[in-house]
């Protein structure tokens, strides 16, 4: 009996692909069985040493393991582009079996949006969505108390100094955007090559603070925190988060609904959470056996430790939620994009 069934199957499979129809390779094996002996890439878009590499280390030796067939795991790091290459390299060379994952940088869905970036090769809307580590990381503004400014009201009748590291990151874009829809008067020196350079400039006097989060702040300059050094005047969110509640979101400093959407907007780089990612088209038994994987990995003792050591907190996005950030953030108001755009282009 049992032979004529393979028979049959067979035959089946046969007069489809005479017929010109292809049968994926999902019907013809199990997850189990595609994946016993396989090696999962993890696709980590910056260099080794900083957070995306811990990151992806540590999914590349915990999430396989809950995989059906037990496959083996391995990080590759693919820097370039600011997280643009091993975004490309996962929409259009990775293979599309589900043998290749990978952390979208938190950038990239305002990258695809603004369309400025002609290295953008791929729609964030089409991957095969994980989900996310976390939900938010709040940016703040913060400015240091010897200057006396402790508002942004006060930043739009004071001059103050902001260090960045270069035009494109957050530190200079986001005080840029408050100094043209909002009128503050923040001076922005670019070019630092590292954040840590940023508060040795401040430590010197050239700067009197910067736009980041405050894991950073509390990692780099932990003495500065506990001494209560900064003044936070405001913070890039959705929504405020409770250990800053006093201090108002971007949008909220303004009644104008472009600079308000435009500031959302902004905000939407912050909100990803570290979104997990695979190509496009991988068949649904594997995509769903990802997804498994990822859920149950989100509590592994050992990644918690993991990621409690990177000061990095597990608040996941699931599948939905997480491709619902991509899509929003794609899908922002035109005239809103339109002034962002006009923001980064005109100094």
């Amino acid at each position: 009996m049992l032979r004529k069934r393979r028979i049959k199957k067979y035959a089946v499979a046969s007069l489809l692909l005479f017929c010109g129809i292809s049968v994926p390779a999902s019907s013809q094996e199990s997850a189990a069985e595609f994946y016993r002996g396989k090696t999962i890439q993890v696709i980590n878009p910056f260099a080794e040493g900083g957070l995306y590499a811990y990151l992806a280390q540590l999914i590349a030796e915990k999430l396989p393991k809950y995989l059906p067939g037990s496959p083996t795991g391995r990080h590759v790091s693919m820097p370039g582009g600011g997280g643009l290459q091993g975004a490309n390299y996962l929409y259009n060379a990775a293979p599309r079996d589900g043998t290749v994952i990978g952390l979208l940088y938190d950038n990239m869905p305002t990258e695809q949006a603004l369309g400025l970036n002609k290295l953008v090769k791929f729609d964030a809307r089409q991957f095969t969505v994980l989900g996310s580590l976390n939900k938010r990381e709040t940016g703040l503004v913060g400015v240091l108390k010897r200057t006396n400014v402790s508002s942004v009201y006060e930043a739009k009748t004071k001059a103050v100094v902001l260090a960045a590291t270069g035009t494109s990151s957050a530190q200079y874009i986001v005080p840029n955007a408050m100094n043209r829809l909002l009128g503050t008067k923040f001076k922005l020196i670019p070019g630092y090559k590292v954040i840590t350079d940023s508060f040795f400039a401040m430590e010197a006097g050239e700067a009197d603070g910067l736009f980041t989060n405050y894991a950073t702040l509390t990692q780099a300059r932990p003495d500065w925190i506990a001494q209560d050094r900064f003044a936070f005047i405001a913070q890039s969110s959705d929504i405020r988060d409770p250990n800053f509640a006093s201090v108002p979101l971007l949008q909220e400093l303004t009644d104008d609904r472009i600079p308000q959407e435009a500031f959302r907007f902004l905000a939407m780089s912050r909100l990803a959470g570290k979104i997990i990612v695979a190509p496009p088209g991988i068949a649904t038994n594997r995509a769903n056996a990802l997804r498994d994987a990822f859920h149950l990995m989100l509590s592994d003792p050992q990644l918690l430790e993991g990621m409690a050591k990177l000061a990095q907190q597990i608040e996941p996005r699931d599948t939905k939620a997480a491709l619902d950030v991509i899509k929003q953030t794609i899908e922002t108001d035109h005239a809103a994009l339109a002034r962002v755009r006009d923001i980064m282009q005109t100094e």
